[in-house]
């Protein structure tokens, strides 16, 4: 690649407690991996006219920003002279009207994981700027050491929507749920790791509809995922791979089940983990959708990079 160079602007820090953000999660180290040279600006040291002074003096194959931002940034549109503009969007649904859609006109491309192209392009989306991406495990951060199984369930993050009622609907039949909040993400993997099983919800904030999880990508390369459905779960994984129930009776007694059952257990946990590696991370997703952003960028061999660069954890 003759201009391999990347601007990444994101939150860096949890905006709750001392730690990593979600954003450095999920994309942190990939990029580097397959090729390019990343340099990550914090948000909160975004400063218009530094910036594109610094910008245009590093001249990036292309700039990548998140949607989580205090404004929609014009001057963005400056940016254009010199580079491509990308929105990252994971939460197309919920902020799509009210946020998403307003930048348009000043990036080149959408990346998004759930959001409608008819939407975008009825807003002045060009075609060719529709990037629809899946959720994807990335190695760099979410690795983590087997661990003995000591915890039965876990559930981790928010208990907004239906969670709370669901979970204790579990404890009133006798089922016990270790709930995880407010922990560093080095901690937490900690916890997936001691866990047979991790609790999946798929009702969103607002209890307006179901929708995929980042959490689908995390727990089957730590634990079994217990789930309930939401659109295109399983083009993540089948049911050889994870738990699917649709009531809190179903769920115990499937888990009843693996747990009478050992081998069975042992099973869907490995498949679940391979799935993982074999066409679940986030290199899996950028390969797909570079070439459209990066004229001269040639798809790599996944799993020949998985190996090399996560040997010590790669489950083919």
């Amino acid at each position: 690649m003759k201009n391999n160079r990347v601007i990444f602007i994101l939150n860096d820090k949890h905006s709750e407690i001392n730690d990593q953000s979600s954003a450095i999660t999920y994309w942190y180290g990939i990029l580097e991996n397959m090729g390019y040279e990343v340099v990550y600006q914090p948000y909160k040291e975004y400063n218009t006219v530094d910036f594109y002074k610094s910008a245009k003096s590093y001249n990036p194959k292309f700039v990548i920003f998140t949607n989580y931002f205090e404004k929609i940034h014009t001057e963005f549109q400056a940016l254009r002279e010199f580079t491509k503009v990308f929105l990252l969007s994971s939460d197309m649904h919920r902020f799509y009207e009210g946020h998403v859609k307003f930048w348009i006109p000043f990036v080149d491309g959408i990346i998004n994981f759930e959001g409608t192209k008819e939407w975008c392009l009825r807003d002045g989306l060009q075609e060719d700027g529709f990037l629809k991406m899946r959720w994807g495990f990335n190695p760099n951060t979410m690795s983590y050491p087997n661990m003995s199984k000591d915890i039965n369930i876990l559930h981790y993050g928010g208990l907004h929507g239906d969670r709370t009622k669901m979970i204790n609907e579990f404890t009133n039949k006798n089922i016990d749920i270790s709930v995880s909040q407010s922990v560093t993400y080095e901690e937490l993997k900690q916890y997936l790791s001691r866990s047979k099983y991790s609790l999946c919800f798929s009702l969103n904030a607002v209890m307006d509809r179901r929708e995929l999880k980042g959490r689908v990508v995390e727990i089957p390369a730590h634990s079994v995922l217990l789930t309930e459905n939401a659109d295109e779960l399983y083009d993540y994984y089948d049911d050889t791979e994870m738990i699917l129930f649709n009531s809190v009776d179903e769920a115990i007694e499937k888990i009843k089940y693996y747990n009478s059952n050992v081998n069975e257990y042992n099973k869907i946990l490995q498949n679940g983990k391979r799935a993982i590696w074999n066409k679940n991370t986030v290199y899996h997703e950028w390969n797909k959708i570079l070439p459209k952003m990066d004229s001269n960028f040639k798809m790599i061999d996944v799993a020949k990079l998985l190996k090399e660069k996560h040997g010590d954890y790669y489950e083919s």
